[in-house]
């Protein structure tokens, strides 16, 4: 229940982010680059919210678990497993938020694709969507445009003035 509840409120959260960035690009207050960065700023909060887990995880190598080898167990008071389960619940929540981003970036991915697609020029597409989508650097992209860095950056001020959202 706990974990649903969380897990909705980030998908709320995702499209509420998703439709203002969309409101102030119509608006005039955003710009494409903008935009188009969106990806890049999930990808940052994915890798941020795995360091997170591993370190949830690796807080739970602390955990001693109970050694039947050494004593017989006889009676007495149970081990108190309530921290463990906390962690366990927290590491859960982590997994799902994650899980939604990774959602939330590849609905975002396949929307700027589509997007990207619609336009004429091949190198413009290929510069956007290895920006963009594939998260590429500036040296990447003139190496698969078998271009200079310097050629990327105006092949990338045009692409930007003839994109379309749509």
């Amino acid at each position: 229940m706990y974990v649903e509840s969380k897990q909705q409120g980030l998908e709320n959260h995702s499209l509420g982010v998703f439709f203002l960035v969309l409101f102030l690009f119509l608006e005039g207050t955003v710009d494409k680059k903008t935009y188009l960065r969106q990806g890049y700023k999930i990808r940052q909060e994915i890798k941020i919210q795995q360091d997170v887990l591993l370190e949830l995880e690796s807080n739970l190598d602390d955990m001693k678990a109970i050694s039947y080898n050494k004593d017989k167990l006889q009676g007495g008071p149970l081990q108190d497993d309530s921290k463990i389960i906390d962690k366990i619940d927290d590491i859960i929540v982590v997994e799902e938020i994650i899980k939604a981003k990774n959602d939330e970036l590849k609905r975002l991915q396949a929307k700027l694709f589509i997007e990207i697609d619609q336009m004429k020029d091949t190198d413009e597409k290929t510069l956007l969507k290895a920006r963009y989508i594939l998260n590429e650097k500036w040296e990447q992209i003139a190496d698969r445009l078998y271009c200079s860095v310097r050629q990327v950056h105006r092949v990338h001020r045009r692409a930007l003035e003839n994109f379309v959202i749509m």
